[in-house]
């Protein structure tokens, strides 16, 4: 795959330092204590992996569940395939509605039916302010939570019972805002959501433009021009937006994307002059042919190949409508099953204590799938594996060292369509 220019590579990695912070999990990469009895083919709790996820089924988010959910099974098919962990299959105990705030109900009783199937590990959940609202009675049961796409910068050293795949807001509003500039740009409004993701990733894209000198004319930090998650109409905003005589306009939100884009192009905005990001940056077939053609998103973690699609198609037919974070969804998952592979045991504080080590936190022989990762700690070796989202080591704050944000320009069928990476 073509890369980007070398110059904006060069400027997301000079912020990667500064962008990955991570709750803090706990960093022993020992071996954990192993049960009592014969680690193979022992059924008992302890020697069967069990996995639930907390995914948006409904609600704002919920055009992005088809890749998180074709890779969670991939991901087991994978791993059962190869033999399953601890000569066990893996289990998926519990599906989850995390929804949205509109209906804060819903995720509760979620949260409750995946405690009572008492799971190690929860996959989830996909929303920074979801995963907020779940964490309280997750780390309360002792479960350790893992997500494919918290991108939100307030979750850094949150909670030692959680850890994600995915680099957090600095890195993409870096990455968005190097964009933008390099396309000459120099006057953006933005238009955000009003929650921490898209405050976080906002302010960060604000930051990157105004140090090199570009004006943020609508929707700046402090200025109170934010709208609600889930809003519907935005004629005023759009409006507002564009009396600012922006030549550009980002646009930080969810699924709100698909009302305020025909709302900018009805008021007589290009779209090639859009700019989105992981959380929209999505097919839009609903919209006539070459709407979005020329408009740009970046999405954190690696683009998704063909081979990956086809593989996540194979397992679940419209696992293409949105691959965005399926490779870190595939990533938590296997990390989570080779750390219960070398501890000896699948409960979750033996996850925890070796989830750093089978990431490579200490260096050791490479491997990227699951089954070759399980012939080498068959063989007493220590593993550093190479997920599919290309992203580095856990750190000490239990998100990935190094990362990856992926390029995106739309074509004529409203589709985005992958030209490049960042790595920071």
């Amino acid at each position: 795959m073509k890369k980007f220019s070398k110059q904006l590579i060069g400027a997301t990695a000079l912020i990667a330092s500064a962008a990955l912070a991570l709750s803090g999990c706990s960093s022993d990469s020992g071996k954990g204590d192993a049960p009592a009895g014969d680690s193979k083919g022992n059924s008992s709790d302890e020697q069967v992996l069990k996995i639930a996820s907390l995914l948006p089924q409904t609600g704002s988010l919920e055009h992005l569940i088809y890749g998180p959910q074709a890779a969670i099974k991939l991901a087991m098919q994978d791993i059962n395939d190869a033999g399953g962990v601890l000569g066990n299959p893996v289990e998926l105990v519990a599906e989850g509605n995390e929804h949205d705030p509109t209906d804060p109900t819903i995720i509760s009783k979620s949260v409750d039916e995946i405690i009572a199937a008492k799971p190690a590990f929860v996959l989830g959940a996909m929303g920074t302010g979801n995963t907020n609202a779940a964490m309280p009675k997750l780390t309360e049961a002792g479960i350790l939570m893992g997500s494919p796409s918290n991108t939100g910068i307030a979750l850094a050293g949150f909670n030692k019972n959680y850890f994600r795949t995915i680099a957090s807001d600095k890195i993409q509003g870096r990455a968005l805002g190097n964009l933008i500039l390099q396309d000459g740009h120099t006057k953006v409004a933005v238009l955000t959501q009003n929650n921490d993701y898209g405050k976080g990733l906002r302010d960060n894209l604000q930051e990157t433009l105004e140090e090199a000198g570009a004006e943020v004319t609508f929707g700046a930090k402090g200025k109170g021009e934010e709208f609600p998650e889930a809003q519907t109409t935005f004629s005023s905003e759009v409006t507002a937006a564009l009396d600012s005589k922006p030549d550009a306009v980002a646009m930080v939100s969810y699924v709100e994307a698909k009302q305020a884009i025909p709302e900018l192009a009805a008021q007589g905005f290009d779209l090639k002059n859009l700019y989105l990001v992981d959380g929209n940056t999505v097919p839009y077939t609903e919209f006539d042919d070459g709407l979005l053609e020329g408009a740009q998103g970046t999405t954190p973690g690696r683009t998704v190949d063909d081979s990956f699609k086809d593989d996540l198609v194979a397992v679940q037919s419209d696992a293409d409508k949105s691959t965005n974070f399926a490779p870190e969804t595939y990533d938590a998952v296997v990390l989570v099953a080779l750390a219960a592979q070398r501890g000896g045991s699948a409960d979750t504080e033996t996850i925890k204590a070796n989830l750093h080590a089978v990431s490579g936190d200490k260096g050791g022989e490479k491997c990227d799938t699951f089954k070759a990762c399980l012939a080498l700690l068959e063989d007493g070796k220590d593993i550093q594996y190479e997920g599919r989202a290309g992203g580095g080591p856990l750190n000490d704050d239990n998100e990935p060292s190094t990362a990856l944000i992926g390029l995106y320009k739309f074509d004529g069928e409203n589709k985005p369509k992958a030209v490049g990476e960042i790595e920071g």
